[in-house]
């Protein structure tokens, strides 16, 4: 949503400014970063690997003199794109983090359309890569973290689950985990989510089930995530934050960290891009990892996910259907040589197509495919290891005999 630039706004104003009719304004603080740091800012731009919508929009905002510095990726809200969070960006880069700022689809000058929690969030990590790739020496692309407001926060909340392994640590800031009850909640944007869907929770379910990062909660566990909100938030009501923290803590997610505002508190996280009422809490998130300087997290050779559309990992991706409307269980074993899969269907369309690629160069040997029990192909030494099967079956690449 468009975010309101001033820190006491009331949600009144913040919903005024976004909606259809009336001008858009952008946030655009032109404040020094407070810090020892000279701080520079560098537009670059980037395409999908997912379906190569381009040209994408970023910004890096980093230290002049940066070497190896840890990344953060700073995201915009909705009606927003990436400037809008340049004074959060100009703070943090001044204390040292490598910063991306990303418009997504549709938002500040990218190409295509926003699809709300859809292939939208395989723009960041296509950013996150982008950066890595342009500032070399300069930025750390092991020591990933992610910030965002509202929209942004929902960035934050569907990147760590769709990429469990690249993040070490989130913030996400009254942010949203779940489209189709954050439009029954709070109804202002309602018809945008529809449009950007296409269809209401009713007519497309699975749509929106790929939209519910609640249900892929526990893929966190390993990273240090942080959920902060006012007691007084109404346009992404708290529901949507606390369901997903119950759900990660559930599934046995250790550290997950919420921080609520109130009323009496000095320091209030009242819905708006920071231009300072957000600054403590941004420091209290770069306080921790400071403190504890978290590894990225570390994949196990075996263990079970939960894809929503689609999932990156550093040894495999999955996508579904069409990697906005299926979501399932995934159980992987990729131990002794083989890469064994088990899927199970969350979402309505069973015969939904499930796309498991293996992420090295080539294939060293011809390997067999076997799907559903059965041989269904062989793939030839040095191509690329990806098969097909559904979202109710079993796949596996095993060395052809």
């Amino acid at each position: 949503m468009k975010l309101s630039s001033r820190p006491f706004a009331g949600a009144l104003l913040a919903v005024a400014l976004a909606l259809p009719g009336l001008p858009v304004l952008t946030a655009l603080p032109m404040h020094r970063a407070a810090a020892e740091q000279r701080v520079v800012k560098e537009d670059f731009s980037f395409n999908s690997s997912f379906d190569g919508t381009g040209p994408l929009q970023a910004t890096a905002v980093y230290p002049e003199n940066a070497r190896n510095r840890p990344m953060m990726v700073v995201q915009h809200g909705y009606f927003g794109e990436r400037r809008n969070v340049f004074f959060s960006a100009e703070r943090m880069a001044a204390r040292g983090f490598f910063c991306v700022c990303i418009s997504t689809r549709g938002w500040g000058g990218s190409a295509g359309s926003h699809d709300d929690g859809g292939i939208e969030i395989m723009d960041i990590l296509d950013g996150v890569r982008a950066a890595a790739a342009r500032f070399d020496g300069k930025v750390d692309a092991s020591r990933v973290s992610i910030v965002g407001y509202s929209n942004g926060g929902a960035n934050v909340l569907f990147s760590a689950v769709r990429f469990p392994y690249l993040f070490r640590a989130g913030l996400s800031v009254f942010g949203i985990s779940d489209y189709a009850r954050w439009i029954q909640l709070q109804g202002t944007f309602r018809e945008h989510v529809i449009k950007a869907v296409g269809g209401t929770p009713e007519q497309v379910p699975d749509k929106y089930l790929a939209r519910n990062a609640v249900r892929a909660a526990g893929n966190v566990d390993g990273a240090r995530l942080h959920l902060a909100w006012d007691e007084a938030e109404g346009l992404c009501p708290p529901a949507l934050d606390e369901a997903f923290v119950d759900a990660a803590r559930k599934a046995g997610c250790r550290d997950i960290f919420v921080h609520v505002s109130k009323q009496q508190d000095r320091d209030r996280w009242l819905h708006g891009y920071s231009n300072g009422h957000l600054s403590a809490l941004e420091d209290l998130f770069m306080e921790d990892l400071e403190k504890t300087n978290p590894p990225k997290p570390v994949m196990p050779p075996a263990g079970e996910l939960t894809v929503i559309g689609f999932i990156v990992t550093p040894r495999f991706t999955c996508v579904l259907g069409n990697g906005d409307d299926a979501a399932a269980k995934l159980k992987y074993d990729l131990r002794n040589g083989t890469a064994r899969f088990q899927l199970s269907p969350l979402s309505s369309n069973k015969q939904a197509r499930a796309r498991i690629t293996l992420l090295q160069d080539h294939a060293g040997c011809d390997i067999e495919i076997v799907a559903g029990g059965k041989r269904t192909g062989v793939i030839a030494k040095g191509t690329k290891l990806q098969a097909d099967t559904t979202i109710e079956s079993t796949l596996e690449f095993r060395e052809k005999k």
